[in-house]
């Protein structure tokens, strides 16, 4: 079962559901698909709702689809478990005893903008209770960097705010948070009904430095899921004893120390946006949100067998903000960029980002994911 919403929806999700004639809310977005000659398979909300208390199982494209579930299952567990992860300063009390010693504090707007900043133990998160992508996401060194964050708040980040509905990317409350060292991580998980995790993707989240909060590039490879599979495994386990999550899909980020994980951020009822959590169907040939649906636990041997030595990423190439609203993407300039592309896929919608795109790079060629962390946007327009 599918809610397809705004802001983008692959052919490859697309032709599974076409194919496996998935049972698809009947709204704006899957009516479009429809009359652009898609043979979807779409239900009614009545229909749908019956279809859901039925099958147990139903994934959402985007942040944009929970506003129906709210609307349609009221005072449900399912709603009560939404809430509880979308907000992060929720789920950071509920963890608390996890982490005894992490600083955490939720300021409103108000009270954010006259925080005394005096004695606060640097570096520093400024973060939105209820987030999207790395919107409003601020990492502080210093008082300058302070002052900065608030003038980009006031000035950019309620305006970016406004294109989602307040539940997806809330304008009203921050969390202010101790900056967590580490490598940061992604995971594309489901629990089944025995409330077991199951592991679709693991991505590593590189970054070009220490104050760089951009999406840009995330890597996996069998070598990382060597390293990491068993620890966040384990980790995903210890945090479900408190959650209680069956028949439950989401993508979780996080930091690891080298000891333990700890979560920064958790987007429930979907795996990584704008459907980058494919790089799995590139890899293996499973599709991930399929794999959820029909309960298939992965072959994780079978997945790497003949790519051992490859690293597999997908990369968010962002629109600057200056571009003009003609310019357009240069796609072939920017695959001369990679040795191999698996697939580019330009974004049209109004998300500041410009396309999106899944590589695999052999050991020989690893500097061009280096140099795609600083790659400048402006040099691949027309």
């Amino acid at each position: 079962m599918l809610i397809l919403e705004k802001p983008y929806v692959s052919d490859m999700l697309i032709s599974m559901a076409v194919s496996k004639q998935l049972p698809i809310l009947y709204n704006a977005m899957s009516e479009q698909l429809k009359n652009q000659g898609y043979s979807l398979n779409l239900q009614n909300d009545a229909l749908f709702e019956q279809s859901y208390r039925q099958k147990g199982r139903m994934y959402t494209m985007s942040e944009n689809a929970l506003e129906w579930i709210y609307k349609h299952f009221p005072e449900s567990e399912l709603v009560e478990k939404i809430s509880l992860l979308k907000d992060k300063a929720a789920f950071r009390r509920l963890c608390r005893h996890l982490y005894p010693d992490f600083y955490f504090q939720e300021l409103s707007l108000e009270e954010l903008y006259t925080f005394p900043t005096a004695g606060l133990k640097l570096p520093l998160v400024i973060k939105p209770s209820v987030g999207f992508l790395s919107a409003g996401v601020y990492v502080i060194q210093n008082q300058q960097e302070w002052d900065n964050a608030l003038t980009d708040i006031k000035n950019n980040f309620e305006n970016v705010s406004r294109q989602f509905p307040d539940f997806v990317v809330g304008s009203h409350r921050f969390l202010l948070e101790e900056y967590i060292h580490g490598d940061e991580f992604a995971v594309d998980v489901y629990f089944d009904e025995e409330k077991k995790p199951v592991i679709l993707n693991i991505f590593h989240h590189r970054f070009a430095s220490e104050n760089d909060v951009s999406d840009r590039l995330y890597c996996t490879s069998k070598s990382i899921y060597d390293q990491y599979f068993n620890k966040f495994y384990d980790f995903l386990v210890s945090i479900n004893a408190e959650l209680g999550l069956h028949d439950f899909p989401m993508h979780i980020e996080f930091r690891y120390n080298g000891k333990m994980a700890i979560p920064i951020e958790i987007n429930p009822m979907r795996f990584a946006g704008f459907c980058l959590n494919e790089l799995q169907a590139h890899i293996s040939g499973l599709h991930p949100v399929a794999a959820y649906l029909d309960n298939i636990h992965p072959d994780y041997e079978k997945m790497w067998a003949g790519k051992e030595n490859d690293v597999f990423s997908f990369l968010v190439f962002e629109r600057p903000a200056d571009l003009p609203a003609a310019a357009r993407l240069d796609e072939e300039k920017l695959k001369a960029a990679f040795s191999h592309v698996l697939e580019l896929r330009p974004v049209k919608a109004s998300v500041g980002v410009l396309a999106t795109m899944f590589s695999q790079t052999d050991r020989q060629h690893l500097a061009e994911l280096d140099q795609a962390l600083i790659l400048d946007m402006h040099r691949f327009v027309k």
